[in-house]
């Protein structure tokens, strides 16, 4: 097996792709450490052998390891694909458009309140605020929510 390769010679978007990549991806969703054989079957894959090249792959690269039950496991997350689009804290993945939503959300019910909602008469700059806030945050929730539907895992 070729040794594994330091970070800064690796690049992972051209290394990790098509089936290597679901492979990597089904190890994300996952979990926990999975044999070839699970793999295998849950991306239904033609045999073992297939799996297992992918799997040699991954760990030849150093994002997965073979724990001592011969079964295998992140070693190490990396940014690659679809996963550029996420941020992981603790044990959850959020779109990275969430905090976006919430910060523009948070301005404009601000806004809101510290205007006391649409008073009469209704000024170009008052009409201005409350398009630009009112779509502002709908454009930031809907990519949150189309990000979140096209997640990988």
């Amino acid at each position: 097996m070729v040794s594994k390769q330091n970070d800064r010679s690796v690049n992972y978007e051209t290394a990790i792709k098509g089936t290597t990549l679901d492979v990597y991806f089904y190890l994300l969703r996952k979990k926990e450490a999975a044999g070839v054989r699970e793999i295998q079957r849950g991306l239904g894959l033609s045999s073992p052998s297939v799996s297992s090249y992918h799997l040699e792959k991954l760990e030849t690269l150093g994002v997965i390891r073979k724990n001592r039950f011969g079964n295998f496991e992140i070693a190490k997350k990396v940014d690659i694909g679809a996963l550029n689009q996420f941020i992981l804290i603790r044990n959850y993945t959020l779109p990275r458009f969430l905090f976006y939503a919430v910060f523009v959300s948070i301005l404009f019910a601000g806004y809101l309140l510290f205007f006391r909602g649409i008073s009469f008469p209704l000024t170009t700059s008052k009409v201005f605020a409350l398009l630009f806030g009112g779509i502002a945050t709908i454009i930031c929730w809907v990519e949150t929510y189309l990000s979140w539907q096209k997640r990988p895992f």
